[in-house]
């Protein structure tokens, strides 16, 4: 049952239909164009030896006085009138019924074919051609009459015959023969497809490492090396989301363990209300800090479903920078930074305002955040063909060029230096990187450690 329903099984019996209409139709071709072909030689024949007969008055003579040898198998009869009557000289023991018709057209000067039954059971094929008659005893010099010439049919219908038993065998043979081969054909094409789908029957979430062994260049090749790279792609995708879930979980463990211990430690016993007021900032402070990380987790999971809302609409890039500076500068002066505006160009973009400015403002909160005082922060604006660039300059204490691929990714921490202590959550600039994509743009980074770091945030410029 089972391989009646595979597809080896169907199709095998498709090609097994495609090939018996092909031979069915051939062999019908072959039958129709031999019949024709044999008949037609048949009535050339006939034409021939009427004319060999009709043009030799020794053989019409002979064939008068009752002498003349017929070839075997052959019928020569001629047909004239004796007064009114229809008389004809015929050899001894044949014995025809032909049509008045048949023979009066013959007598008037107009050939014709025709297919008769004898006594015997057989068909013959009977030509009548006019003739003129010049015998002793004649009523005229010269009589008009038929020469009626024929053969029997036998040996076509027996050649017609062997032709259909031949067929009758080769064509069951042939079809036995390619269903065998079909199958044999079938399998060995779809034994990628089985090893297709007992790999996939191994893979699960737990176990995603498997891969197809397939490694022929034809469609199946391709089509192994297309799931290949799914699953590759799926590992990849359940590692980064277990690394996220345990990331997330780790992050949001340690606010939760500082709310707790704090709690704890002020129900424990009485305690001045500055010692409360203290442990109520740092749970406050830890409150916080799980809200913010929980809105970008919240932002990157709308991310990653696609349902994120978005306000794209003809953004001043110029306007824009020049208000963020305004906030920057005065961060930067609480840390004792230099905050400097570079070159600005009023360049328009098409895009959603409040997410660009939380992008340039997590990249300058990191330039702020990452920088030791006495340092500069830079915040420039210029066009490069068609694309608007953004960068965001800091003298800070800079990244690894090891680290530099992978600072992007989520919950990614650069060394100790940029440690819990530093109020991060490793999510900010995936956050960044997810913005600028979504706007058609890139953010490219350059960074030597102690000297500083550069980001810059290309934007599609808006088509005047």
């Amino acid at each position: 049952m089972n391989f009646i329903r595979s597809i080896k099984f169907q199709f095998t019996l498709w090609y097994l239909l495609v090939l018996l209409a092909l031979l069915t139709a051939l062999s019908v071709g072959v039958y129709f164009y031999l019949s024709r072909s044999l008949h037609q030689n048949l009535d050339d024949a006939l034409e021939l030896r009427s004319m060999e007969i009709s043009n030799t008055p020794p053989i019409l003579e002979s064939i008068w006085q009752g002498e003349f040898q017929e070839e075997l198998g052959e019928i020569v009869i001629l047909y004239f009138y004796s007064g009114n009557q229809l008389v004809n000289v015929s050899p001894p023991g044949i014995s025809i019924s032909l049509s008045d018709e048949f023979i009066y057209q013959a007598i008037n000067g107009k050939s014709s074919f025709t297919t008769i039954e004898t006594a015997e059971g057989e068909e013959s094929r009977l030509l009548a051609v006019p003739t003129h008659l010049n015998m002793p005893g004649l009523p005229l010099s010269t009589q008009p009459g038929a020469l009626i010439i024929g053969r029997s049919t036998k040996q076509i219908d027996q050649a017609l015959h062997e032709l259909v038993r031949t067929f009758a065998i080769a064509v069951p043979l042939a079809l036995a023969l390619a269903a065998g081969g079909g199958i044999f054909l079938a399998r060995r094409a779809l034994k990628p497809v089985d090893k297709i789908a007992q790999t996939a029957q191994k893979i699960g979430e737990g176990d995603l490492s498997q891969r197809i062994n397939v490694n022929t260049k034809d469609e199946l090749g391709r089509l192994a090396a297309t799931l290949n790279e799914m699953i590759g792609r799926l590992e990849k995708a359940f590692q980064r989301q277990k690394q996220f879930t345990s990331d997330a979980s780790h992050e949001l463990r340690t606010p939760l363990a500082v709310i707790e211990a704090e709690s704890t430690l002020a129900l424990q016993k009485e305690r001045p209300p500055s010692d409360y007021r203290q442990s109520l900032e740092i749970v406050s402070r830890e409150a916080r800090r799980m809200s913010s990380l929980i809105d970008q987790l919240l932002t990157l999971a709308r991310a990653d479903a696609g349902k994120e809302q978005w306000n794209f609409a003809e953004v001043e890039l110029g306007e824009l920078i020049s208000n963020l500076s305004t906030d920057v500068e005065i961060l930067c002066q609480e840390k004792g930074l230099s905050f400097q505006l570079g070159q600005t160009q009023d360049l328009v973009v098409k895009g959603d305002e409040a997410r660009l400015r939380e992008l340039f403002m997590n990249l300058l909160d990191n330039a702020i955040r990452y920088t030791p005082a006495p340092g500069t922060v830079s915040l420039s604006l210029r066009r490069e063909g068609q694309m608007a660039v953004v960068a965001i300059m800091d003298t800070g204490i800079g990244i690894q060029a090891e680290d530099i691929p992978f600072i992007f990714e989520r919950f990614y921490r650069v060394g100790k230096s940029r440690s819990r202590a530093e109020g991060g959550s490793g999510l900010g600039l995936a956050i960044c990187r997810h913005i600028a994509e979504a706007h058609g743009g890139k953010i490219e980074v350059e960074s030597q450690v102690g000297a500083g770091s550069t980001f810059s945030v290309w934007l599609p410029l808006l088509p005047p």
